[in-house]
């Protein structure tokens, strides 16, 4: 079982942050910035205050509030106080539905801000926001701010220390996955091994919903829930997997071609691999997201495929304590210009209706010499059947050697 606590990222880390962010807010003339982050979208509360929304029955959104130059605030649910109390090294800790109204008018009434900035905008509750707008003077402009969203998009090595631990974690549940394919298996069946795998050997949480698409579920939907379709001879398997360790995300996928393929479906696998490699390999700091997304887009269409991105995103997505995070965004419509040590998803898909899907993605950190894939699991995978268990699922376990292996600072095993 893997620990954490060497994991932990240090206070004086937080505080830098909270100072950068102050930096920024000056710079961009913001007297005020209302970070929102909910149980799914936790990163922006996170990075600043080291609380996480708490998921439950009830919504449990979370804020943190910077007036300039002051202490920030932190806002949880009120049930939930001496909680979050104990997770952050803030100070000020109060109810959000409590006392969201009475921050704000406080604030008005000593600085009377002028520039009201919100990250996280595109997914605040209407609850919440109803109350800003109701608190601020309607003279007081209250826009969207990107800044909470570039500054955590470029990672510190503690950071990047748990990314190489959920990174590992994803390998193995991908290696479940392969060891469970025995004949009449289901894709909830090899979804349920990659869970299982990734619990068992230290995931606090999933990422999202694990997807395992064989035969025509790879070749109709970009995304998909597992289903009881069995696993059969000639199908591509699409595998799309990851969790939350301390707090920090893994995303990856992988492509099997499983028993004897088509011819047109080998080169459907190849061209994806290839595009994904061209991709890679162009990356480098100071390019702008559509130049990222050029040169595996080039292979693609040279193919004759189109990529099939999904919200015409492109090669990538911004990825960290989120599984997608804003920042940065790699597409043929994104001017956001790459900077040493963002972390995101660099990902290529292509899907032939009929004939199978295939998909190569690696969270990786983008270095001044180029990307640094954090998942590590071979990127040409033709499997066959795997011996049926007498036990399932068959879990694949963090070897000694793992444990010493210095993929991560403080990746150990309990004795048993």
């Amino acid at each position: 079982m893997l620990h954490t606590d060497e994991q932990d990222i240090p206070v004086t880390e937080y505080q830098d942050r909270v100072r950068r962010t102050n930096d920024k807010m000056r710079e961009d003339g913001i007297d005020l910035l209302i970070a929102f982050s909910d149980s799914y979208r936790m990163s922006n509360v996170r990075w600043l205050a080291n609380y996480r929304a708490f998921d439950g029955v009830f919504p449990y959104p979370a804020m943190v509030v910077m007036v300039l130059d002051e202490a920030p605030i932190l806002l949880a649910e009120g049930s939930l106080l001496s909680y979050a109390q104990d997770c952050t090294w803030l100070t000020d800790v109060r109810g959000i539905r409590q006392e969201l109204a009475n921050v704000l008018k406080d604030i008005v009434a000593r600085k009377a801000p002028r520039n009201v900035a919100v990250a996280g905008y595109r997914y605040a509750s209407t609850e919440f926001m109803d109350i800003i707008r109701q608190e601020i003077p309607a003279d007081v402009e209250v826009g969207e701010t990107l800044i909470l969203d570039y500054m955590k998009s470029i990672k510190s090595e503690n950071e990047i220390n748990n990314l190489k631990v959920a990174a590992k974690l994803a390998d193995l549940a991908i290696e479940a996955i392969k060891l469970n394919t025995f004949k009449g298996v289901t894709e909830r069946e090899l979804a349920r091994a990659a869970y299982a795998t990734m619990f068992a050997n230290g995931a606090d949480s999933e990422s999202f919903d694990i997807m395992v698409q064989t035969g025509e579920n790879a070749a109709n939907y970009f995304l998909a829930h597992p289903t009881d379709r069995q696993l059969q001879e000639g199908d591509t398997i699409l595998i799309d997997v990851g969790c939350r360790y301390n707090g920090y995300s893994s995303d990856m996928a992988r492509s099997v071609t499983f028993g004897d393929v088509s011819a047109e479906t080998q080169r459907m696998v190849d061209t994806c691999l290839e595009a994904w490699r061209a991709g890679m390999a162009a990356l480098k700091p100071g390019m702008t997201g559509r130049e990222a997304d050029k040169a595996g887009d080039d292979v693609i269409r040279a193919a004759g495929y189109i990529h099939a991105s999904g919200e015409g995103r492109g090669c990538a997505h911004g990825t960290g304590m989120d599984p997608e995070e804003e920042a940065p965004t790699i597409g043929p419509l994104s001017d956001w210009v790459l900077a040493p040590n963002q972390s995101f998803a660099f990902e290529v898909t292509l899907l032939i209706p009929g004939v199978g899907g295939t998909r190569i993605e690696d969270v990786v950190i983008l270095r001044e010499d180029g990307a640094e894939s954090l998942t590590k699991y071979p990127y040409v995978n033709h499997w066959t059947w795997a011996e049926k268990p007498e036990q399932f699922p068959i879990i694949p376990w963090l070897s000694a050697r793992d444990a010493v292996n210095p993929i991560s600072r403080g990746l150990r095993i309990d004795p048993e």
